[in-house]
Parts: structure tokens; C-alpha cells; sequence
């Protein structure tokens, strides 16, 4: 029964750090307390909804789930050491890159194992492209709110399935 509700709670987790990330595309870039904050709660969040979203599939996503599971989850884990301490400026692409792709990894188990709406692996796959896109491509902004919109939206649909359907 714990580790029920401790998979439930991480759905929670990462519906709140999908809203969190659709609303963190549209705030500015410029470097504050208040906004180091809110970035360093997403990335806790993102790390919870990870482990959440993983345990509820474990066993359906198989090997490569779990790849996919512990790239995202040391991708968090540097993000949120970006966060704290954010003097180290290279960590953050190569945390985002591995975190991007480890949730990719577990999206396309996800969706062959059947374990998670097909959207919501769709989604999170193409954040990915299109952030990789926005990084590789200069001048092209745009790109990164689309990609953490896609991402949020994706996420939130995870988490809620997490969330709302009987754990195995």
C-alpha cells in the first residue's frame, strides 16, 4: 500500500512540474532569486514525477525503460546541482540533454509497452526533437517554448494516468 501511494504521489508530482513548465516557457530569461527558485522546484518536481512515472511501469518498459529512467533521473539530479549551484554554466545543456533523452527512452517503451497514453509518449518525444532543434538551430528561441509546452502538456498526461489508474 506504500509504495502505492508513493507512486501516486510522484504522479502528482509530475502533473505539477508539467503546469510548472508550460509556465516556466513564458517567463524571462533574466537570472533572479525569485526565479532560480521556481526553477529549482520544477527540477524537484521532474525528479519525483520521474521515479513516479517509471515505478508505475517498471516491469512493462523492461531494460531499456530502464536506461531511459536513470538518464532522466541523473538529468534531474544535475539540474537541480545547476540550480543550487549555477556558477557551473556547461552543466545545464548537458543535464537538460540527458534528462530529454532518458524521458524520450522511457516514452518509447512506454508507448510500445502500452503502459501510457500514446499521446503523452508522442509528446514528450517530439519536446525532445524540437529542443535539440531549438539548441542546434541559433536564433530560433521559439523553439524552446514550444518544446517546454509539448514537454509540460506530455508530462501533465503522464502524471495523470500515474495518478488516476490502478497501479500494478
Amino acid at each position: 500500500m506504500f509504495r502505492i501511494r508513493l507512486i501516486r504521489w510522484g504522479g502528482l508530482a509530475a502533473v505539477l512540474a508539467g503546469i510548472l513548465r508550460v509556465i516556466a516557457s513564458f517567463t524571462p530569461t533574466t537570472t533572479s532569486v525569485g526565479l532560480q527558485i521556481f526553477y529549482f522546484v520544477i527540477d524537484v518536481l521532474l525528479l519525483l514525477g520521474v521515479i513516479g512515472v517509471y515505478a508505475f511501469q517498471k516491469q512493462e518498459t523492461g531494460r531499456w525503460g530502464f536506461v531511459g529512467f536513470v538518464m532522466a533521473l541523473i538529468g534531474a539530479g544535475l539540474l537541480i546541482g545547476h540550480d543550487v549551484v549555477s556558477a557551473v554554466a556547461f552543466l545545464y545543456p548537458v543535464a537538460a540533454f540527458l534528462f530529454a533523452v532518458g524521458i524520450s527512452v522511457l516514452a518509447i517503451r512506454s508507448s510500445v509497452a502500452n503502459t501510457l497514453p500514446r499521446w503523452t509518449s508522442a509528446l514528450l518525444i517530439t519536446s525532445t526533437v524540437i529542443g535539440i532543434l531549438g539548441f542546434v538551430v541559433g536564433g530560433f528561441d521559439i523553439l524552446f517554448v514550444i518544446s517546454g509546452v509539448i514537454f509540460g502538456i506530455g508530462f501533465i498526461g503522464a502524471g495523470l494516468t500515474v495518478w488516476l489508474q490502478p497501479v500494478r
